[in-house]
């Protein structure tokens, strides 16, 4: 893809000097869905380091699934919105057991991950994981407030000008959209598809998506 002051027509006859040496074909790749996981539980490494680093994860969402946006919300909600998020809420203002804690969604063509990270001492390592967990388990099971799902919206909506702001981030987007054939319309239709966004639709959504039972849980540098 090319971003910038050109008309289409320039477009065209750049990228047909830049491919035209390319050999010609038409290759599809099958990408097998993502089996069941073959370990779930909690896996200690031993390291000498002064930190225990625990990351934690199972295969959740595909990009273009219609529970999407009810989990990128929930997300920002859970632990994807830094210093207000429950996470950091939980293990780090109310316990000071680290200095960041995060989660997000990363969508795939297959099922991608929910990934949860973390950093604290070697000696804290069983207490933030356990607050970690209850607070993932609370979240799936209740759901955010209204006053949390108001304030995630803002910021969501809010921020995202700021990931248009450069032809590089545009052709970021862009390319996104072609490689998971995403409508066109995707980025028009970004904050509308936020706003919708209910609480009933982010329980749901995650009660449908996470077992809590099936997060495989890696920890280098465990006591």
């Amino acid at each position: 893809m090319i971003v910038g002051d050109v008309s289409a027509d320039e477009a065209k006859k750049i990228s047909e000097s830049i491919s035209q040496g390319l050999p010609q074909g038409n290759v599809k790749h099958n990408i097998a869905s993502v089996t069941d996981q073959n370990y779930a539980g909690v896996k200690k490494i031993q390291h000498p380091a002064k930190q225990a680093h625990i990351l934690m994860g199972m295969p959740v969402l595909k990009r273009g699934e219609r529970d999407y946006f009810p989990l990128y919300v929930g997300n920002y909600i859970l632990g994807g919105g830094g210093f207000v998020s429950r996470l950091t809420e939980e293990v780090r203002e109310k316990k000071g057991l680290v200095y960041s804690v995060y989660s997000y969604f990363k969508p795939l063509y297959v099922e991608g991950p929910l990934e949860i990270g973390l950093q604290t001492k070697k000696e804290q390592a069983e207490e933030a994981l356990s607050i970690v967990n209850s607070t993932i388990k609370r979240f799936i099971d209740e759901g955010p407030t209204e006053k949390e799902l108001i304030a995630a919206k803002q910021n969501l909506v809010g921020g995202f000008p700021l990931r248009l702001d450069s032809n590089a981030k545009i052709l970021e987007y862009l390319s996104m959209i072609a490689f998971y054939k995403l409508p066109i319309s995707y980025i028009d239709n970004y904050i509308n598809e936020i706003n919708k966004v209910t609480i009933d639709q982010i329980k749901t959504a995650f009660k449908n998506k996470i077992d809590p039972n099936k997060l495989t849980t890696i920890i280098v540098g465990a006591e």
